[in-house]
């Protein structure tokens, strides 16, 4: 979504702390919201009062998507502060405009949903996996696919700072069986993990996955 960075230039940026909530879900929007930098968590809450994250967000990405384009009248979701972030606030109508007038724009914006929408696929994979090893094992690959930046041949580092708890809750799993599969996975080394860091040994990750 680098394209429509010339947009931006027109606009400028709030910060957000970690933890601040950015929009409630039910509320109506009054722009869209595009992050410059940090990360975003969009989740929902269970009539149990149990958190559901829906996905994490970085730079460029864009929320909330049903209401820009006029599918919903509120927020479908609760929207968060990750990390520290830094967000542009674009009204609907110059943003829409904007992408409507430049077809090449269109064309890369129908890419960045398509690949938005096949996140959405692999998050609901991982859910879909019997055992909660394998569940674990479809996330890390498609978290450290979206986050991750290659520091080695077959070493993948997420930039996501991904917390049990939070990876618990995007799986369905409790946090304690979230840690012990994640040690495991730690001995056998296709992970190293400390402090809401993960290196991915992608190789070892692979033949872990083609195994299943």
């Amino acid at each position: 979504m680098e394209a429509i960075a010339p947009l931006l230039r027109s606009y400028p940026t709030k910060h957000y702390d970690k933890g601040q909530i950015i929009l409630c879900q039910d509320a109506e929007p009054q722009a869209c919201y595009i992050i410059q930098s940090g990360f975003v968590k969009t989740y929902t809450i269970t009539a149990e009062g149990d958190e559901k994250p829906v996905s994490f967000d970085t730079k460029f990405d864009v929320f909330p998507v049903a209401w820009a384009f006029g599918k919903a009248m509120v927020a479908d979701c609760y929207h968060q502060a990750y990390t520290d972030c830094e967000l542009y606030q674009v009204p609907r109508d110059d943003f829409l405009g904007y992408i409507q007038t430049k077809p090449k724009i269109v064309y890369r914006f129908m890419h960045y949903m398509l690949d938005r929408c096949l996140d959405y696929q692999a998050h609901v994979r991982s859910l879909e996996q019997a055992k909660a090893a394998d569940k674990i094992l479809h996330a890390l690959n498609f978290l450290t696919h979206r986050f991750g930046k290659k520091v080695a041949r077959s070493r993948v580092r997420m930039m996501l700072p991904l917390t049990q708890q939070d990876l618990a809750n995007f799986l369905g799993l409790t946090r304690e069986t979230t840690g012990t599969q994640l040690k495991q996975l730690q001995r056998k080394g296709v992970i190293d993990y400390h402090q809401q860091k993960y290196l991915v040994h992608q190789d070892k990750l692979d033949d872990l996955l083609d195994q299943k």
